[in-house]
């Protein structure tokens, strides 16, 4: 790197030729693309010094991008998750009113009368609910 003309150094030869145009307006698509980039670039670095200051807040450790020691955070929101729904479940079972109760008895149906019959025209020593064996006939009759 040599230098021009009023002690100012030459461009470095990796930069290629430089052509500054005469008109500012050839310039705006690529002034465009530059600005989008420094946003982007300052909005990493505004979201980045946010979390920062959470992770001071919380007092944890500075963000560690190692594959050898893999992050807690996914297992602690499973974690939590599974309590959370177990806690609901437990309320649930446990608070009056939510559920349906168990079912009451059926009610019976309406009272069954004794059969009423005439009294039987059999022998005498016969009783309700004993039957006799059939008395043979003489024969021929």
């Amino acid at each position: 790197m040599g230098t021009l003309g009023n002690g100012l150094p030459d461009l470095p030869p990796e930069w290629g030729e430089v052509v500054i145009p005469d008109d500012p307006a050839e310039l705006a698509e690529e002034a465009e693309r530059v600005r989008d980039e420094l946003r982007a670039e300052a909005r990493a670095a505004r979201r980045a010094a946010w979390r920062a200051r959470w992770r001071r807040r919380l007092h944890l450790p500075e963000r560690i991008d190692d594959p050898d020691q893999p992050s807690l955070v996914l297992p602690l929101i499973v974690l939590a998750i599974a309590v959370v729904i177990t806690l609901l479940s437990l309320l649930l079972i446990a608070w009056p009113g939510l559920t349906g109760g168990t079912p009451e008895s059926p009610q019976p149906g309406p009272p069954v009368r004794p059969a009423v019959s005439a009294p039987a025209a059999t022998t005498p020593t016969s009783s309700p609910g004993v039957s006799l064996p059939p008395t043979p006939h003489p024969p021929g009759t």
